[in-house]
Protein backbone atom coordinates (compact mmCIF):
# COMPACT_ATOMS: atom_id res chain seq x y z
CA UNK A 1 0.00 0.00 0.00
CA UNK A 2 1.25 3.69 -0.69
CA UNK A 3 2.15 5.45 2.12
CA UNK A 4 -0.31 7.74 3.99
CA UNK A 5 -3.13 5.90 2.59
CA UNK A 6 -5.48 4.69 5.55
CA UNK A 7 -7.24 7.04 8.34
CA UNK A 8 -7.08 3.88 10.72
CA UNK A 9 -4.72 0.68 10.76
CA UNK A 10 -6.21 -2.44 12.91
CA UNK A 11 -4.24 -5.89 13.97
CA UNK A 12 -5.43 -8.26 16.07
CA UNK A 13 -4.22 -10.96 17.67
CA UNK A 14 -1.35 -11.25 15.56
CA UNK A 15 1.75 -9.89 17.17
CA UNK A 16 2.18 -13.06 20.13
CA UNK A 17 2.64 -15.26 16.29
CA UNK A 18 5.46 -13.21 15.16
CA UNK A 19 9.43 -13.03 16.52
CA UNK A 20 10.25 -9.54 17.70
CA UNK A 21 11.68 -8.59 14.98
CA UNK A 22 8.86 -8.81 12.61
CA UNK A 23 6.99 -7.46 15.32
CA UNK A 24 9.02 -4.47 14.64
CA UNK A 25 8.84 -4.58 10.71
CA UNK A 26 5.06 -4.83 11.19
CA UNK A 27 4.68 -2.11 13.59
CA UNK A 28 6.59 0.21 11.07
CA UNK A 29 4.83 -1.13 8.01
CA UNK A 30 1.58 0.05 10.06
CA UNK A 31 3.30 3.64 11.07
CA UNK A 32 3.79 4.14 7.11
CA UNK A 33 0.42 3.19 5.81
CA UNK A 34 -1.43 5.07 8.41
CA UNK A 35 -2.59 9.16 7.48
CA UNK A 36 -1.44 11.77 9.50
CA UNK A 37 -3.90 12.15 11.93
CA UNK A 38 -5.15 8.41 11.40
CA UNK A 39 -5.40 5.50 14.52
CA UNK A 40 -3.34 2.50 14.46
CA UNK A 41 -4.78 0.10 17.08
CA UNK A 42 -3.36 -3.05 18.24
CA UNK A 43 -5.33 -6.08 20.08
CA UNK A 44 -3.57 -9.10 21.12
CA UNK A 45 -3.16 -10.92 24.53
CA UNK A 46 -2.50 -9.07 28.05
CA UNK A 47 1.06 -9.05 28.67
CA UNK A 48 3.06 -9.92 31.87
CA UNK A 49 2.24 -6.97 34.20
CA UNK A 50 -1.02 -5.79 32.43
CA UNK A 51 -2.93 -8.31 34.87
CA UNK A 52 -0.80 -9.27 37.46
CA UNK A 53 -2.83 -12.40 38.85
CA UNK A 54 -2.18 -14.52 35.38
CA UNK A 55 1.65 -13.37 35.41
CA UNK A 56 2.60 -16.48 36.37
CA UNK A 57 0.43 -18.84 34.25
CA UNK A 58 1.02 -16.40 30.56
CA UNK A 59 4.02 -18.50 29.74
CA UNK A 60 1.87 -21.79 30.34
CA UNK A 61 0.84 -20.61 26.52
CA UNK A 62 4.23 -21.60 25.26
CA UNK A 63 3.08 -25.23 25.60
CA UNK A 64 0.02 -24.98 22.97
CA UNK A 65 2.10 -24.11 20.12
CA UNK A 66 3.34 -20.64 20.76
CA UNK A 67 6.74 -20.59 20.20
CA UNK A 68 7.14 -16.69 20.14
CA UNK A 69 4.67 -16.40 23.33
CA UNK A 70 7.23 -15.70 26.12
CA UNK A 71 9.09 -13.23 23.93
CA UNK A 72 6.09 -11.56 23.44
CA UNK A 73 5.19 -11.30 27.33
CA UNK A 74 8.39 -9.30 27.55
CA UNK A 75 8.43 -7.41 24.47
CA UNK A 76 7.74 -3.51 25.12
CA UNK A 77 4.74 -3.34 22.02
CA UNK A 78 4.48 0.50 22.53
CA UNK A 79 8.04 1.18 21.71
CA UNK A 80 7.85 -0.29 18.64
CA UNK A 81 5.30 1.80 17.47
CA UNK A 82 6.40 5.28 19.13
CA UNK A 83 9.59 4.44 17.71
CA UNK A 84 8.10 5.27 14.28
CA UNK A 85 6.94 8.68 15.24
CA UNK A 86 3.63 7.50 16.48
CA UNK A 87 2.10 8.56 19.41
CA UNK A 88 0.26 6.75 22.34
CA UNK A 89 -3.55 7.23 23.16
CA UNK A 90 -5.00 4.51 24.68
CA UNK A 91 -4.48 0.98 26.30
CA UNK A 92 -7.68 -1.17 27.35
CA UNK A 93 -7.38 -4.36 29.30
CA UNK A 94 -10.12 -6.80 29.27
CA UNK A 95 -10.07 -10.64 30.30
CA UNK A 96 -7.02 -11.98 28.43
CA UNK A 97 -7.18 -9.48 25.67
CA UNK A 98 -5.36 -6.01 25.62
CA UNK A 99 -5.93 -3.02 23.12
CA UNK A 100 -3.40 -0.09 22.58
CA UNK A 101 -4.29 2.60 20.30
CA UNK A 102 -1.49 5.33 18.19
CA UNK A 103 -1.88 8.49 16.59
CA UNK A 104 0.19 9.60 13.70
CA UNK A 105 1.05 13.36 14.54
CA UNK A 106 -1.01 15.94 11.68
CA UNK A 107 -4.46 16.35 10.31
CA UNK A 108 -6.48 14.01 8.53
CA UNK A 109 -7.21 15.48 4.88
CA UNK A 110 -10.69 15.72 3.69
Amino acid sequence: FADNSFDAVLCVYLFHELPRHVRAKAAAEMARVVSPGGTVVLTDSVQKGDRPILDQALPNFKNLNEPFYVDFLNDDLGAHFESEGLVPETKISSSNTKSLSFSKPGQLSL
